[in-house]
């Protein structure tokens, strides 16, 4: 039994909201897995959700959702003006005050504000400065100066923005995460970030329970596709602009020109720009099933496929990045074929032999060569490899094997008030 004096208060702050894609498993796992290995954390969540989703009825049921899969947490939800208006950072930060009083957190003892991105960050900062009770850790996600893609006057805001609640963040900050070494090494680098801080890094974990490899469910879901006899690439994931749908495309057709019994699995809810980038590149509607599947599903689908497919372009928003479908792929027994420069990714699959990096922009040959490497070892190892993948995902991109490194910053943070910043790696 935890007495009261142990107890570590704690509320993670993510204002993406209720309908963020990766709200499952980076925010709600972690938490629930908390609750089973730091039981002393008293654990909330404030989740912050546009106003343009106030009068939709999904909203209510997929909160309830939220709520059911965190028993024992505090669930607090607010709805919010679009992001980045003026006045943003003084906003939230109201919210946040009022969620930390509706948890009940009394008394002098700190109180853990995790802080899912520089936003949230800034807004605690700005409560901060009213309530010392705080320890702010700073969660980066990525390096939004260079995801801005507006031109002109909207551009060079957002991007001035950016820099100023990274500042501020970082200012109050009193420990740090980042989901990637590399974009560890470039807050300190190019953010002036002299102070030394408690910081961990923990990246974009996969969920073990829902991601798996299973040879009976990857049999029967080739059989339900009429993939039995095919060598099936896969992709999962949205079409956005950085997923660059015009590379999955010129990938797939060098490998189609390559293994003529090549099929190209997706599962997207956004397959026009793909379909359109298919077209160009020559490749028939007969050699790509795309379809979608409920979150719970969707690891299923995945195991349907040979090897899996992450590319995006040369630039620092990707050197810095942590996409957990990386972590999904292996998880289901896909070995990557992926471009070097995704976040930590590229030295990962070297180092673990669990699959083939390629260079940026696409180019057949080298792509063909990474696929029939993959296949051969597939063809020799069959499901020792996968199994293999699937281990390494368990062993190293977890949150069983990750999740540590977070409760002990938590534990760290939550001990006796101290002056200023908490100082020390």
């Amino acid at each position: 039994m935890v007495q009261a004096r142990d107890r570590i208060r704690m509320i993670y702050f993510a204002a993406e909201g209720v309908f963020s894609p990766v709200l499952d498993s980076q925010v709600i796992v972690p938490l629930k897995r908390m609750g089973h290995h730091a039981p002393e954390i008293t654990r909330a969540l404030l989740i912050l959700t546009s106003v343009r989703h106030a009068r939709n009825a999904e909203t209510a049921r997929r909160l309830a959702a939220v709520c059911e899969a965190l028993p024992g947490v505090n669930v607090i939800h607010r709805f919010r003006l679009p992001k980045n208006l003026p006045l943003e950072a003084s906003i939230w930060s109201v919210q946040l005050r009022q969620a930390i009083r509706a948890c009940g957190y009394a008394g002098d003892a700190p109180i853990i504000v995790h802080c899912r991105g520089q936003f949230a960050g800034a807004a605690a900062a700005r409560l901060k400065r009213r309530d010392s009770r705080l320890r702010i850790l700073l969660d980066v996600r990525g390096a939004l100066e260079d995801e801005v893609q507006f031109a002109g006057i909207l551009g060079r805001y957002l991007r001035y923005q950016g820099a100023a609640s990274l500042a501020e963040a970082l200012a109050g900050a009193d420990g740090l995460n980042t989901v990637t070494q590399r974009l560890a090494d470039h807050v300190r680098m190019n953010r002036h970030l002299t102070r030394h801080l408690p910081s961990a890094v923990v990246g974009c974990c996969v969920d073990t329970k829902r991601f798996r490899f299973d040879p009976a469910v990857r049999t029967a879901r080739r059989k339900e596709l009429g993939l039995e006899k095919e060598f099936v690439v896969c992709y999962c994931g949205a079409m956005s602009h950085w997923q660059r749908p015009d590379a999955l495309a010129d990938a797939f057709a060098a490998i189609r020109a390559e293994m003529p019994d090549a099929r190209f699995l997706v599962l997207t809810r956004e397959a026009k720009p793909l379909r359109a980038e298919l077209a160009r590149a020559g490749v028939r509607d007969g050699d790509v099933t795309i379809c979608s599947a409920p979150h719970r599903k969707v690891a299923s689908f995945m195991m349907a496929g040979e090897v899996g497919l992450l590319l995006r372009e040369d630039i620092l928003s990707n050197h810095v990045a942590s996409p957990v479908k990386f972590a999904e792929y292996l998880r289901c027994g896909l070995p990557v074929i992926l471009t070097p420069y995704i976040g930590d990714f590229g030295a990962f699959v070297t180092a673990h032999g669990v699959g083939q990096t390629v260079g940026f922009p696409i180019r057949a040959h080298e792509v063909a060569a990474a696929a029939r490497a993959l296949r051969t070892r597939l063809e020799i190892e069959g499901e020792t490899f996968r199994r293999r993948c699937s281990q390494v995902a368990g062993e190293y991109l977890s949150w069983d094997a990750q999740g540590g490194k977070l409760i002990a910053l938590y534990r760290g943070l939550g001990g006796p008030a101290r002056n200023g910043n908490l100082l020390g790696e």
